[in-house]
């Protein structure tokens, strides 16, 4: 475990010890993001055509096109139909068709558990609809389709899926919640597919493959970047290989409070009595972000919690194989000796 107040470490107990972070991997995957994309980013979806429609007729197919956004339903495809109607379309030839290369399919990372990992997180793919079924890109054209047809866009096609050809450009486009709101449903509830395609995102710049590897790698390279020597195999703490230690892990939280971004960052994490501390500290000023690996036993709590007197102080406490309710103890424990506490 570490404690740290303002610029520095003041205590630590087998600090510099590389720990597996479970679900605390996704501080790193959101205070990257942060910095990397902005509390403002928004993942947008559009509909997008090789050609622009002349007289109100678009001659060949309408790509929709996802963006990551984990909060995508029928009803904002009905919004994006609306704005293709207001533009003057209302005929579409061919098809719609769901965009399945905006990022890449992989849905695997190492250190996942064959046949366990998958249970606990969707494929994150760019284009699907919240809590669709496992043909995410189908599931969201076809909706799409529908929704055109209601808004009075005849679309002559039938729906398709496949990869966008390059040209393809916007005809309309709408957009997610901002990632500081984003991040709030990530942290409180430890959504894994959240973090999985904030991972995603940050692998799709330019030179990579929106893949959760290069995600990662620019995670990774974050994190180091910022003080802390972590190992990155996904967004989520879904891989018992993401590592950090909890020196580096505070190091992290205490550079955040002098950032920009770091009241999103704060507010993302569940109070005591919230989100996954539901059932924990509750009354308690703490912050934080829980993590629990069930199959190769760890635990984890980190954020922050003030003091008595006042004082914002970063803490992490990374255990491994100890039975659940020994290594809460131990973590509720900490956090509640740092808010009994006089430090200034």
């Amino acid at each position: 475990m570490a404690v740290g107040i303002g610029d520095r470490i003041v205590y630590a107990h087998l600090g510099d010890e590389p720990r597996v972070l479970a679900s605390n991997e996704k501080l790193l995957t959101s205070m990257a993001a942060l910095d990397v994309l902005g509390p403002s980013f928004r993942y947008r979806t559009a509909a997008a055509a090789t050609e622009h429609p002349r007289d109100g007729v678009l001659h060949g197919d309408l790509w929709l096109v996802g963006g990551g956004d984990p909060t995508l339903t029928s009803t904002d495809l009905s919004a994006l139909a609306e704005r293709l109607r207001a533009s003057g379309l209302h005929r579409v030839t061919g098809r719609v068709v769901g965009d399945t290369s905006a990022f890449d399919r992989g849905w695997w990372a190492p250190g996942w558990l064959r046949g366990i990992s998958r249970h606990y997180v969707t494929r994150p793919t760019a284009l699907r609809l919240a809590g669709g079924d496992s043909s995410p890109e189908p599931e969201a054209a076809a909706a799409l389709t529908v929704a055109l047809r209601a808004a009075g866009v005849q679309v002559d096609g039938t729906t398709s899926v496949g990869a966008a050809p390059d040209g393809v450009a916007a005809l309309a486009k709408i957009e997610s919640p901002t990632l500081a709101q984003l991040l709030v449903e990530q942290n409180h509830e430890s959504d894994n597919l959240y973090a999985e395609l904030a991972t995603k995102a940050l692998g799709a710049p330019p030179g990579d493959d929106a893949s959760t590897a290069a995600g990662a790698r620019v995670i990774q390279r974050w994190a180091v970047r910022d003080g802390s020597d972590s190992t990155v195999r996904d967004g989520s703490g879904l891989s018992d290989q993401d590592r950090t230690s909890a020196d580096g892990m505070v190091t992290m939280l205490l550079s955040a409070r002098r950032a920009p971004w770091f009241r999103a960052l704060y507010m993302s994490l569940p109070e005591g009595g919230q989100g996954t501390l539901s059932s924990r500290l509750a009354g308690v000023p703490v912050r934080a972000k829980t993590g629990t690996l069930f199959i190769r036993p760890a635990s984890t709590l980190s954020g922050y919690v003030r003091t008595q007197a006042g004082t914002l102080v970063a803490f992490s406490v990374l255990t491994h194989d100890l039975p659940e309710s020994t290594a809460l103890s131990i973590e509720d424990g900490v956090v509640r000796t740092l808010a009994a506490s006089s430090i200034r």
